[in-house]
């Protein structure tokens, strides 16, 4: 989201800094009296202090639909894989979802945050997600409906190792929440 708001910005800032070199080369334009001129104002701007931003050189981004990949691999560190019927979203350096494996179905990982690891696999139907930093989720080892998440940092989740129908969910930093061998169980973690 911050990425986004920063992009939005830069971008209204070059459609500006375009307008004003555009009207500032036109050839042949008229000066009026400053009172009527609307775009007087610009010729007092002093631009010089105004500097783009260096670019990253990776995406830092990857999205796996059905085991196709959205964006380019090449100097990406995001890493997003998943299976048939699935869907894996990896945002950030070192960021890793893996949704599903062969024969399995509708998984959806999402992994948000500097390294990462996210693993909705082995079941059907299994839901993970991380928004934070060095975290680790995984739901649906050797079960089906499983729902794993964590917001925070330095954080592991595990739900439906064996059993189905688990939820375990940490909300905080440095935490854990395991919700496994069984079906139906709870863990929350705030």
């Amino acid at each position: 989201m911050l990425r986004s708001r920063g992009l939005g910005r830069l971008g209204l800032l070059a459609v500006g800094l375009g307008i004003g070199a555009a009207l500032a080369a036109t050839p042949g334009v008229a000066s009026a009296d400053p009172s009527a001129d609307p775009f007087s104002w610009i010729g007092g701007m002093d631009l010089g202090d105004l500097s783009v931003p260096a670019q990253t050189s990776a995406l830092d981004m990857q999205v796996s639909i059905g085991g196709i990949d959205l964006f380019p691999l090449a100097g990406n560190t995001a890493i997003a894989i998943a299976g048939p019927g699935d869907i894996a979203i990896a945002i950030g350096n070192g960021a890793g979802a893996d949704a599903g494996e062969v024969g399995t179905g509708f998984d959806f990982a999402f992994a948000d945050g500097t390294s990462n690891v996210v693993e909705a696999d082995g079941g059907i139907f299994d839901f993970a997600s991380a928004v934070g930093n060095n975290d680790y989720v995984k739901a649906g080892l050797d079960g089906s409906f499983d729902f794993a998440s964590i917001v925070g940092n330095n954080d592991e989740a595990f739900a439906g190792s064996v059993g189905s129908f688990d939820l375990a969910t940490v909300m905080g930093d440095m935490l854990s929440a395991f919700a496994s061998d069984g079906s139906g169980l709870v863990v929350i973690t705030p």
